[in-house]
This record gives C-alpha cells, sequence and structure tokens, in this order.
C-alpha cells in the first residue's frame, strides 16, 4: 500500500470512528431508534469499502510478488472472508 493509499484509508477509519462516536451519543440520548440503525447500517457500509480496499491492496500485493501458489492464495483470500 503506497503512502497516499495509506493516508485515505487512515482519513477513511477516522471518519467511521466519529460516526460511532455520534451514535453512541444518540444511543446516550435516547434518539429515534430508526435513525440509530441508519447510521449504523451506513457505518456498515463504510467498514466494508474499508476491508474492500484493504483486500484490493493485498491482492495487488500477492499479485506484485509473483505469487503463484494457489494454497498460498486461498490462504489469503480465506483470511480476508472470515
Amino acid at each position: 500500500m503506497n503512502i497516499e493509499e495509506k493516508k485515505a484509508l487512515v482519513t477513511r477509519f477516522a471518519k467511521i470512528e466519529g460516526h460511532v462516536r455520534s451514535i453512541k451519543n444518540m444511543t446516550e440520548e435516547e434518539r429515534d431508534l430508526e435513525t440509530i440503525m441508519q447510521q449504523i447500517a451506513a457505518v456498515k457500509k463504510a467498514m466494508d469499502a474499508a476491508a474492500k480496499l484493504i483486500y484490493t491492496e493485498q491482492m495487488k500485493d500477492l499479485i506484485k510478488q509473483g505469487e503463484t501458489d494457489e494454497t498460498v492464495i486461498k490462504k489469503k483470500i480465506d483470511s480476508f472472508i472470515r
């Protein structure tokens, strides 16, 4: 992962962190549960996008390394799917 991609990922996690803090505050304030659930869904989507980015970078690294051993590739894929 290059520096720009890492910076973008760290920024993405900071935004997610802020969003989770907001959900916590909404819960403490006993805000509308539907709104809270919508915000939780948004955080899940953001986390999925971050995971996809990390997964993509891992696969790029395997390709760059010329990895051809199917067992190694399968283990990497399986570790991300869990």
